[in-house]
């Protein structure tokens, strides 16, 4: 697979160029994928999806074309390049634009993105696998009033970016993601809860943990009640880390939202702007990690970069046309969500680094406060306020969990949020991109009923 995309890509520049593209670069994948739902012990759906495609970006001046297909012929690849040509020749010129990355060298070796067992799943052995998970939930649930969805997908997939200046890289990556959500009801209160792995190794994932997890989970959430509003402290777990910092940071040190005015941190690099007990990274070398890869989305390699360190904003995240805009090192996050789009930015790896104590230690050494398990709520990336519903969470006092909380809503602003961090965990879990424990936030505003 990876000598025939290579073959594809360096056709396709040929083609853009032989049109007139002064420069050219085309981004290839093919993907597989199947997913399995299951509604209690029945299978509620099974999907499988092959998706292959090329972008080709050129450049012609300071005009920027951009085309793609959906196949890998020949003579669609030719007409995508055909296109883009056109378009870059007809495009307004970017006086920001300077060039396509460039890099001729050798990638790092990520290890831990391939799988062969995930590669070779079969359909039964993903309906074995969802199938336990239901099993393992149901035994946790016995003798309590329930209903449970539980989802499998695995996915094997192939890219190659090649362009005129010399970057040519090719790559291969398989994931899995299993999930558990059970409903329950009990003493005429009703809730529910999930649990998930995502990794790309299949011998990484335990389906009995996932559904003993969830279930366990959905019965803390019974009995859920409002208290009384006011500043406390709240301890936000890794899943609720992942939402709060890895969305509501991540997205802040993106340096075209910076550019553009559209980010609560735009006035912020080389300041101390968060507490010295929050050390973030972006590792995109990262092995086995869920965002690593040897090149970013321009084929430029990737690199650890740090972000937040003693509080202070050392960097910001890059592609080619920020880096060239402001002057500085490409830090390689250029990101896409496939072949059909042209570069953005997104992080890699988002690691907070871990501190001390499990999530027990956390909350017996803040005393009173509540925990944020989960929130679907990101801030406002221009002004960083945050309102964040706890989905599900737990109120504390006297180093001790009294009851789960409903409607109640968490209130700051991020950048007094990343002040406020008192005390990291070193409960690591692995949320999708982000790695995070637990942290500690001194008071935010808690709103309640």
């Amino acid at each position: 697979m990876k000598n025939q995309l290579l073959e594809v890509a360096e056709a396709a520049l040929k083609k853009a160029e032989s049109m007139g593209a002064e420069q050219s670069e085309v981004y290839i994948s093919s993907s597989r994928s199947f997913s399995i739902e299951v509604e209690n012990s029945s299978i509620k759906g099974a999907h499988e999806k092959r998706d292959d495609g090329c972008g080709i970006r050129t450049v012609v001046g300071k005009g920027v074309g951009f085309a793609y297909v959906t196949t890998l012929l020949k003579e669609d690849i030719e007409e995508a390049a055909r296109k883009s040509v056109e378009l870059a020749k007809s495009s307004i010129p970017d006086p920001a634009f300077v060039s396509l990355p460039s890099y001729e060298g050798s990638y790092s070796e990520v290890k831990g993105l391939f799988d062969k067992k995930i590669e070779s799943l079969t359909s039964d052995d993903a309906a074995d696998l969802v199938l336990r998970i239901v099993d393992a939930t149901k035994a946790e649930l016995e003798g309590v009033n329930s209903a449970i969805e539980a989802y499998v997908r695995a996915s094997t997939g192939w890219k190659t970016v090649m362009n005129s200046l010399g970057i040519s890289g090719s790559a291969s990556s398989t994931s899995a993601w299993l999930y558990s959500y059970p409903t329950v009801k009990a003493e005429g209160d009703q809730n529910s809860s999930y649990e998930f792995q995502l990794s790309r190794k299949l011998s990484e994932i335990n389906p009995e943990w996932i559904g003993q997890t969830a279930a366990r989970n959905a019965l803390a959430n019974l009995g859920g009640s409002t208290i009384e509003g006011g500043d406390l402290p709240v301890i936000f777990t890794p899943l609720a880390v992942g939402t709060i910092i890895g969305g509501g940071f991540g997205g802040a040190v993106n340096a075209e939202e910076v550019q553009y005015g559209r980010s609560y941190i735009a006035d912020a690099l080389g300041e101390e702007i968060g507490s010295v007990n929050l050390e973030i990274v972006d590792n995109a070398l990262l092995p086995g990690g869920i965002g690593s890869y040897a090149f970013d989305a321009e084929g430029y390699p990737s690199q650890t970069t740090e972000i937040l360190s003693k509080g202070v904003l050392k960097n910001l995240l890059h592609n080619s046309y920020t880096a060239n805009k402001d002057q500085v090192d490409n830090t390689g996050n250029a990101s896409r969500p496939s072949y059909s789009g042209t570069p953005s930015i997104s992080t890699s790896n988002l690691i907070i680094r871990p501190g001390k104590g499990s999530l027990e230690d956390l909350i017996t050494e803040t005393g009173k406060g509540i925990i944020c398990r989960n929130t679907g709520d990101r801030p406002n990336m221009t002004t960083g306020d945050l309102s964040a519903m706890v989905m599900e969470g737990s109120y504390f006092e006297d180093g001790a969990i009294k009851h789960s909380v409903k409607n109640t809503l968490i209130g700051i602003n991020m950048r007094d949020l990343i002040r406020r961090v008192r005390l990291v965990g070193e409960d690591v879990r692995v949320g999708s991109s982000v790695v995070s424990p637990s942290i500690v936030i001194e008071k935010a505003k808690i709103t309640s009923g």
